[in-house]
């Protein structure tokens, strides 16, 4: 072997033997951290455990943890995910569709030899304002130790802290409070929707030559049983035009038989909801209260912006 090469061999055995002996870095706490809850790995879960926790799991048989990444739902389709190393946030997430954030933070983070203290909070934004919401996550508190090489999550504290008169608080509550009289209303005005998407149903059933009919008053006439008197589907408020300060009209009734017809239900006051529907049972909504923009754009009640879609459809035997 030539004497260039016998010096390569021996530099390249050397590089070797040096990076084999070179002493790993140690992880930091906010690194074990990041490992045992963002990695999406059980074993890098369990590892981060104290010993004596890890080994009851292990002989119950236990599953401490589900095989799922704990920020799934950071990761959804649509979303950007940061994990920091560096500097107060530790987690950012922000749905670049909706403009929403939401972050993790340091807010303390004391190492003290093989021990540490770690204090997490939660925030949301939107907007780029912060959400009122924010104010009512909890706090978590974290201590950690160093079981040999490995830190490991020793200790877990909750904290949820309430201040009744701060600002933030109240306009939580405020915010809540209206969105709970909010939904209450539209599910009463939907009901009513509902009432009359029947009552069309029925109708047309019992004229087949007519069809649906674009008359209140009609309506008011088809009971919920097959008896003169049972009750009425449509009530006398409702087929009055006015119930629960919403005004409601039928309309796109073309000639006999009719087979297609269209509901609005208009807010008598400013600032709520418009709703419709026609034949084919669905309940759409707009925010800006006109009958027009529902009919023509309007969105399908309890979408994403509103829960679960409401489809109506009749009864198998009256299809």
């Amino acid at each position: 072997m030539s004497r260039p090469l016998l010096i390569l061999v021996f530099l390249a055995s050397l590089c070797s033997t040096v990076q084999a002996q070179r002493p790993q870095i140690p992880q930091s706490p906010r690194q074990a951290l990041t490992e045992m809850f963002l990695s999406g790995s059980q074993s890098n879960f369990l590892k981060h455990l104290p010993d004596a926790t890890k080994a009851a799991l292990q002989k119950n048989s236990a599953t401490a943890f589900s095989g799922n990444d704990f920020t799934a739902g950071l990761r959804a389709p649509g979303k950007t995910l940061q994990i920091l190393e560096a500097g107060p946030i530790l987690l950012s997430s922000e749905d670049q569709r909706s403009g929403e954030k939401f972050e993790i933070v340091i807010d303390r983070d004391d190492l003290m030899g093989d021990q540490d203290e770690m204090d997490l909070s939660f925030h949301s934004f939107k907007s780029g304002q912060e959400d009122s919401w924010s104010a009512l996550y909890p706090k978590l508190s974290l201590k950690m130790a160093l079981e040999g090489t490995v830190w490991k999550l020793k200790e877990i504290g909750l904290a949820v802290r309430l201040a009744l008169d701060d600002p933030q608080f109240l306009k939580a509550l405020t915010e809540s409070m209206k969105q709970r009289m909010t939904a209450s209303a539209d599910a009463t005005v939907t009901n009513s929707i509902y009432m009359l998407i029947l009552a069309e149903n029925r109708h047309k059933m019992a004229h087949p030559d007519r069809g649906f009919t674009c008359s209140l008053t009609e309506l008011s006439n088809v009971r919920l049983g097959n008896t003169p008197n049972s009750a009425p589907i449509v009530d006398v408020a409702l087929a009055s035009g006015t119930k629960d300060k919403y005004k409601f009209a039928i309309s796109g009734c073309g000639s006999a038989p009719v087979s297609s017809f269209q509901i609005t239900a208009v807010p008598l006051d400013a600032g709520k909801n418009a709703f419709c529907a026609d034949q084919s049972g669905l309940i759409k909504v707009s925010a800006d209260g006109q009958a027009t923009t529902c009919l023509s754009s309007g969105q399908p009640f309890g979408s994403t912006a509103h829960g679960t879609s409401v489809l109506v459809a009749p009864p198998a035997h009256e299809r």
